[in-house]
C-alpha cells in the first residue's frame, strides 16, 4: 500500500486506461451480460471508463454496497448525483432497490492491496468479497484488478479466502492457478514477458 501510494494522480490515469483495455480484451468479460465493478477510491485502479464502455457494449453494471449482512449488489445509476458515501468513504447508490442477485451476475472485478501469483489477495480485512463471491454461480468468473507494483511473491490464505481467478494490471493479465482452486478456469492470456501477476 505504501508503494501505491508513491504512484502520482497522471501514473493512476494511465495505468487505469491500460488496465481498462486489457480487461476489455477478455474473452470472459465480453461475453458477460452482467457485470459487478466496484467504485474506486482515489489511489486504486479507477473503474469509470471500465463501466462506461460496458453499458455501451449493453451490459447490466452492478457495483457493491456495504450493508451490515454483508455485500450487495445494485445496478449502477449513470447519474453523478445518484451517488452518495457509503461505508469507508466509497461511492454508493442512494437508492438501494435494485438489486442485483448473485445468480445473474457472469464477471465480479474485485480491489485490494495486494495479490500474487496463485490469486492470493490481501484485502481491506472485512471479508466481503469473500463471503459475496462464494454465492456466485460456479459459472462466474472474477479477478483481481491492481497496479503491477501490488503484485507480491507470497499472499498467506486461510481456509475461507477466496482466490481470484485471475489478476489484471498494466502490464497484462493472467489466470491463477491455485492448488485448491475448484471454479472452471480461463482461456489462457497473452502474457508479458516478465509479468508475475
Amino acid at each position: 500500500m505504501q508503494r501505491r501510494a508513491l504512484l502520482s494522480p497522471a501514473q493512476i490515469g494511465s495505468y487505469s486506461a491500460a488496465i481498462t483495455a486489457h480487461i476489455c480484451a477478455m474473452p470472459a468479460f465480453s461475453a458477460s451480460q452482467t457485470v459487478m465493478v466496484y467504485m474506486a477510491l482515489p489511489q486504486e485502479v479507477q473503474t469509470a471508463d471500465l463501466m462506461i464502455y460496458a453499458r455501451r457494449h449493453h451490459k447490466r453494471v452492478a457495483v457493491p454496497v456495504v450493508t451490515a449482512q454483508g455485500l450487495l449488489a445494485v445496478e449502477c445509476p449513470s447519474q453523478p448525483c445518484d451517488f452518495q458515501r457509503g461505508a469507508y468513504g466509497i461511492l454508493e447508490p442512494r437508492d438501494r432497490s435494485a438489486v442485483v442477485p448473485p445468480a445473474e451476475i457472469a464477471c465480479v472485478l474485485v480491489p485490494g492491496v495486494g495479490f500474487d501469483p496463485e490469486g492470493n489477495r490481501l484485502g481491506y480485512g472485512a471479508g466481503y468479497y469473500d463471503r459475496f463471491l462464494n454465492a456466485l454461480p460456479a459459472t462466474a468468473v472474477y479477478g483481481g484488478m491492481a497496479f503491477h507494483l501490488q503484485m507480491v511473491s507470497h499472499i498467506p490464505s486461510q481456509s475461507h479466502d477466496v482466490p481470484m481467478q485471475f489478476v489484471v494490471t498494466e502490464q497484462g493479465w493472467q489466470s491463477c492457478e491455485p492448488v485448491h482452486f475448484a471454479r472452471p478456469t480461463l482461456d489462457r492470456p497473452r502474457q508479458d514477458k516478465g509479468e508475475h501477476r
